[in-house]
């Protein structure tokens, strides 16, 4: 399994070298690659959702979804709460603590993940990545929002809070996708190749992304960061083995490998525009995602191999 994972890990890696040459030759904008994170979270991350969701209901399945969904819920609650801890003993501000926090919470389940389960639990896999997708969205413009506000005056009331977590693209496409798997509604297939069109960009252009904020990055800079490295630590091993022990007690097989996978994937790449636009650092949080990236290609085979190998 660790081959499996090694051999889309190095796949990835050479989609990113491509953003990232972009990057340094200057042919792709920081504004260029604010409008492909559009395209990719407002096109084809949500057209993904709903043809993932495709195919004829089963009563099993729905019941494993539900699993992985309240999985999903408790180890980001989990995830959230043990970084916060953890800052706070570090003596971190109010702010980089919730930062710290928020992105040890939310993984690149979406630009990272897919490909992964893809890869290793073929179709079968990614009904289940839906679960987590869904969640984790869901959690981020929630819990992570209201963290991110704290100590700011740029708290959302209630009522923005829910039109943020539930007016999304992402969210709003995966109930689609989750009421035509319930009902096995099969979209007409003019549709259905239209939403696999735009579908089938995402993983290239996610790491096109990915890459392009990678270079923006400051290597010397964050590679001298103890912080990042306990980020990177907590993120990469802590975090899947808390989710493998935790969801245990009411998952296995595929829908606990994927669960345990998906949470053991560096922070999530959206990072840095969700947290800018509460005021707290992008550059940080791209530092968290820079080096949890890079060193997410010694720990996920590490992961599937010893994890998610029985």
């Amino acid at each position: 399994m660790a081959f499996l994972v090694m051999n889309q890990l190095f796949t990835m890696i050479i989609l990113m070298s491509v953003g990232f040459i972009l990057n340094k030759r200057k042919c792709l904008s920081a504004n260029d690659a604010k409008e492909l994170s559009v395209i990719l979270v407002k096109v084809a991350v949500p057209a993904n959702m709903i043809i993932l969701l495709q195919r004829t209901y089963s009563h099993e399945i729905f019941v494993e979804f539900l699993k992985v969904c309240a999985g999903t819920l408790g180890v980001c609650s989990i995830a959230a709460i043990l970084f916060f801890v953890i800052a706070k003993g570090m003596k971190m501000t109010l702010s980089a603590t919730t930062l710290f926090a928020c992105c040890g919470a939310y993984s690149n389940i979406i630009f990272m993940g897919q490909p992964l389960i893809k890869a290793l639990y073929g179709e079968e896999g990614l009904i289940f990545c839906v679960a987590v997708m869904f969640v984790s969205t869901l959690f981020l413009f929630t819990v992570c929002s209201v963290l991110l506000s704290l100590g700011t005056d740029r708290i959302k009331n209630t009522g923005k809070v829910l039109k943020d977590s539930f007016l999304n693209l992402v969210f709003i496409s995966g109930t689609i996708g989750f009421i035509c798997f319930a009902k096995s509604i099969m979209l007409p297939q003019i549709i259905s190749d239209a939403l696999q069109f735009s579908a089938n960009t995402t993983v290239c252009l996610s790491m096109i992304y990915i890459g392009f904020l990678i270079a923006e990055a400051n290597f010397k800079e964050v590679i001298k960061d103890k912080q990042v490295y306990v980020f990177c630590f907590l993120s990469l091993i802590v975090t899947p083995i808390i989710t493998k022990v935790f969801a245990s007690m009411f998952l296995g097989g595929i829908p606990l490998s994927v669960l345990v996978i998906l949470m053991g994937t560096p922070a999530g790449a959206l990072l840095p525009s969700f947290v800018e636009s509460y005021g707290n650092d992008p550059k940080r949080a791209s530092q968290y995602v820079f080096m949890s990236t890079i060193l997410s290609i010694i720990t996920l085979p590490a992961i599937a191999e010893f994890l998610c190998g029985s």
